[in-house]
Parts: structure tokens; C-alpha cells; sequence
């Protein structure tokens, strides 16, 4: 009985990883298609940028970057078993 109480034990945790895995390639899928969406009501053609401007918006993009993979890193440790 505890034997089987233990592997189903192991299964479902197994379970959980995969749904946790799923879950995290959704995310940042939909965190991907949300953004593409958002930035297609942005563009806009400007003709007149100069050199800051440009060091300005790559600097938007990296942060934007990173709080898209800060969000994938908290949804990941949100949903890992906790080891207690």
C-alpha cells in the first residue's frame, strides 16, 4: 500500500513537471504574441532619430527583454514543487 501510495506519489510530481513545463513554453508564447500585438499599435515611421535615440530604444528593448524572462523565472519557481 505504501509502495503504491509512493509511486503514485512520483507520478503525479512527474505529472506536475510536465504541466509546469507546458505552462512555461505557453507563457512565453502568449508573453511573445501579447508584446507583437501591443508594438503593431506603436509602429509608426519615424524619420528623424539621431543616435541617442537609437542607443534609447535598444536600451528599452533589453529591459523589456529581461522583464519578460523575469516574469518566465517567477512563474517557473511560482509553480516549482516547494522542497520543504
Amino acid at each position: 500500500m505504501l509502495i503504491k501510495l509512493l509511486e503514485d506519489k512520483d507520478e503525479f510530481a512527474n505529472l506536475l513537471d510536465e504541466c509546469i513545463r507546458i505552462l512555461d513554453d505557453n507563457v512565453s508564447v502568449l508573453n511573445d504574441i501579447g508584446y507583437s500585438a501591443e508594438s503593431e499599435k506603436e509602429d509608426v515611421v519615424i524619420t528623424d532619430l539621431t543616435k541617442n535615440d537609437l542607443v534609447n530604444m535598444a536600451h528599452d528593448v533589453a529591459d523589456s527583454s529581461r522583464i519578460k524572462r523575469a516574469e518566465s523565472y517567477f512563474v517557473k519557481r511560482f509553480f516549482e514543487p516547494k522542497s520543504d
